[in-house]
């Protein structure tokens, strides 16, 4: 049963990189075209920082979910790595549990959040400005279902995150 939910996981970080792929070439390029426009051209651009924004939120909250995953967060081993195998075990389990409840957390006011900015739009472009928003409730969700999947492992969570 695990083995299904692990290639669930694996699938929802590999779409998340992909489409944090996608949007950070988006931020790059939208920038790299208002600078061209401004400094080149001489004629500023009015969206592209808008654009930049959108994506940028985006690509933060996939590859922050996806690093869940992957164990490619920020972390200080030190620690965990001089405890005896079974206490550093369970505090890595400790530790996921955690990630799961900050996961919550981000999906519960991103989502109030983004239904508070339902009506707003931007003021370049006008796209609606939950669209931005809604990046943290989708990688807060995301965040604590890699989280859980990894505090479930029947195999230790401090190997998986090693590679």
């Amino acid at each position: 049963m695990y083995q299904y939910l692990d290639k669930f996981g694996q699938g929802l970080a590999f779409g998340s990189q992909a489409v944090g792929a996608v949007t950070a070439l988006v931020m790059i390029g939208s920038l790299l075209l208002g600078v061209f426009y401004r400094y080149v051209l001489g004629d500023a651009l009015v969206w592209s920082d808008e654009v930049a924004a959108l994506a940028f939120t985006w690509t933060v909250f996939l590859f922050a979910s996806a690093l869940v995953r992957s164990g490619g967060h920020v972390r200080v081993t030190l620690l965990v790595n001089a405890l005896p195998p079974l206490l550093g075990e369970l505090v890595e389990r400790g530790i996921m549990v955690l990630i799961i409840g900050f996961g919550l957390v981000m999906f519960w006011n991103g989502w109030n959040f983004a239904e508070f900015t339902a009506g707003q739009v931007s003021p370049a472009i006008r796209y609606p400005v939950w669209m931005k928003n809604a990046a943290v409730p989708v990688g807060g969700a995301l965040i604590s279902i890699h989280a859980l999947i990894l505090l479930i492992r029947p195999q230790p969570i401090h190997k998986s995150s090693e590679h």
